[in-house]
């Protein structure tokens, strides 16, 4: 009976590592730093399991896998030289200003979210969250009247 509860545990740890590495690719790769975040969440979950350490000692886990942040500010870093180079480029041949719209909405969709979201992340709308949670720094109709009778500081 032990063993599969390590068995499962050991899998529940693989799956959630390979989540943090996707969304840290994903993060490179699509230019968003909202992802690191996320990346963040995935590693707090790995160490309230168990102890990170036992975690990486694992043979089975390539810990190269992540990218540096080094490296992803290299790639932005390259890709806005890229996209300077374009515009001297189009300025030079009279199209400048199309250039800078046409980047900046392209920019805009590229990162705006547009597929689902995360199972663990709760939803800026209490509403849709579990028991109407709302999330941290949301000013609720209590809060609000409590610092009108009391003043601000009376808020915790």
């Amino acid at each position: 009976m032990e063993a599969k509860i390590s068995e499962y545990r050991r899998r529940k740890r693989r799956e959630a590592m390979m989540e943090a590495v996707k969304n840290s690719l994903k993060e490179v790769l699509s230019w968003q730093s909202n992802a690191t975040t996320a990346n963040v969440k995935g590693m707090e979950r790995l160490q309230d399991e168990d102890d990170l350490e036992s975690i990486l000692s694992e043979d089975s886990i390539d810990e190269t896998a992540c990218p540096s942040t080094f490296y992803a500010r290299t790639i932005g870093l390259l890709y806005f030289l890229l996209w300077l180079t374009l515009y001297i480029i189009a300025i030079q041949i009279e199209f400048g200003s199309v250039y800078f719209v046409i980047s900046t909405l392209a920019f805009i969709c590229l990162n705006t979210r547009s597929g689902r979201k995360n199972t663990e992340e709760v939803s800026a709308y209490s509403v849709f969250n579990p028991n109407c949670h709302s999330i941290a720094g949301t000013l609720t109709a209590e809060q609000f009247e409590q610092e009108i009778r009391y003043g601000p500081l009376s808020v915790k």
